[in-house]
């Protein structure tokens, strides 16, 4: 089970073109007279299996019980094609009242006026991570439009035999520490970085030194910043001196390129989710263990998230948004990551005990993780936008690699980006 963040092509885009000529833009009205009552449909994300099944069918028991005369159809879509069916659904205002989905997905629904304003319905709003509630609510476009359901975020992980060879006795905890261990580390021939920044890294390590950053915002692209620049300069400086490995450039935009190295026991730090330890390296890099730390992600670190948002035509508004809430409370939320191991739940209170729900951790390093993540919920954000693509992700990364190689400037390689950002947006 993985969080989906394919914020690509798909409905972001596609969306734009053919919901706008659907709703305008505009808020539907909600159904339905304030009475939880009558039939809604709710559609899950290629959840219905044998992991998951019991849990759904039990919440929606206990909801029907807690208010009689309503009943829930459960719907699930597999998870190919997810985001066109979305879109069939919308146009043919066949949406399902409560249904799950990325915050990329839920922000082209919005534009097109399709799903209810959670932050104005809602009097349990405040409950929910408040880097969830942001990852729903949407430059340009009024409410916000999804309760956070499970999340994800990354932690700083540590091969300490390396560190202590290079002579660095203090694990790092900023991005600045971070740098000039690898200038140290690097003296002695030892490589500290496996990947090239990119726009949505460069806006945490950025934050690392307080304030916030976006890689989209009031209609452009403002990851062009001296700040993201002098980066990339000091990281170009680094490889120079050896500090990053030649993998790094070479598999720029490569998913799990960092991990891969990591796990060899060739440099000395790499970015993961919560599960790192347990689940990857306990399984393929064992003999590693010993030597792990793992730390706080930097400055406001990554969330991805999974949401449950409402549609704006349901006929059984107060129902579909009842149930949309009590999937979500805290309890729920707590049943359900027990399930979903390495995930984190969408509310506060949830968060504030991660032995409740995190799956008993099987080595020392791993509990600590669990700690460290949970401690950070609340502070990470969705980097990015739904107008920042993969395709420009990618093609930003290797302009940067370029400009870390010494072969285009800093500046022109984040010109470049956001150029190539501004001539593919859509909406």
């Amino acid at each position: 089970m993985k969080i989906r963040t394919t914020a690509a092509a798909g409905i972001a885009v596609a969306a734009s073109l053919v919901l706008a000529g659907c709703a305008g833009g505009a808020p539907a009205p909600a159904g339905g007279d304030g009475e939880i009552k009558g039939e809604i449909d709710f559609q899950t994300w290629s959840l219905k299996n044998d992991k998951f099944t019991p849990y759904f069918e039990d919440v929606i028991d206990a909801f029907e019980k807690e208010n009689p005369g309503t009943t829930v159809n459960w719907i699930d879509q597999p998870a190919d094609g997810y985001e066109d069916k979305i879109l069939q659904q919308a146009e043919s205002g066949e949406l399902p009242d409560v249904i799950n989905l990325p915050p990329e997905y839920a922000y082209a629904l919005a534009e097109a006026g399709q799903l209810l304003d959670l932050g104005g319905a809602s009097d349990v709003i405040d409950d929910y991570v408040d880097g969830g509630v942001a990852a729903y609510t949407y430059d340009g476009i009024d409410g916000s439009f999804g309760f956070p359901w499970y999340l994800g975020t990354e932690l700083n992980y540590w091969n300490k035999a390396l560190l202590a060879k290079g002579g660095v006795d203090a694990t790092p905890t900023t991005f600045e520490e971070t740098l000039d261990a690898a200038e140290k580390l690097a003296a002695v021939g030892i490589q500290t970085i496996s990947d090239v920044p990119s726009p949505k890294s460069l806006q945490i390590m950025v934050t690392d030194g307080g304030g916030t950053q976006s890689v989209y915002k009031d209609g452009e692209f403002g990851f062009d910043t001296p700040e993201a620049e002098a980066i990339i300069e000091r990281y170009a400086e680094l490889y120079k001196a050896g500090a990053i490995s030649p993998e790094a450039l070479q598999n720029a935009g490569t998913a799990n390129a960092n991990i891969n190295n990591f796990n060899k026991g060739t440099v000395a730090w790499a970015t993961a989710g919560p599960n790192y330890i347990d689940k990857d390296i306990a399984v393929n890099a064992p003999t590693l263990l010993p030597d792990v730390d793992v730390t706080n992600g930097f400055g406001n670190p990554p969330l991805f998230v999974q949401g449950i948002s409402v549609s704006a035509n349901s006929t059984n508004s107060a129902t579909a948004l009842a149930f949309a809430e009590f999937l979500t409370n805290t309890s729920n939320q707590i049943e359900f990551v027990k399930l979903a191991t390495g995930f984190f739940p969408g509310t506060k209170a949830a968060n504030e005990d991660p032995s409740a729900f995190a799956e008993t951790a099987q080595n020392e390093m791993q509990a600590v993780a669990n700690e460290l993540a949970a401690s950070q919920m609340n502070d990470a954000q969705l980097i990015g936008a739904p107008q920042f693509t993969e395709a420009m992700e990618t093609f930003a990364k290797q302009q940067i690699a370029l400009a870390v190689k010494g072969e285009i400037s800093a500046k022109e390689a984040l010109q470049k980006s956001v150029e190539y950002a501004e001539q593919n947006v859509v909406g």
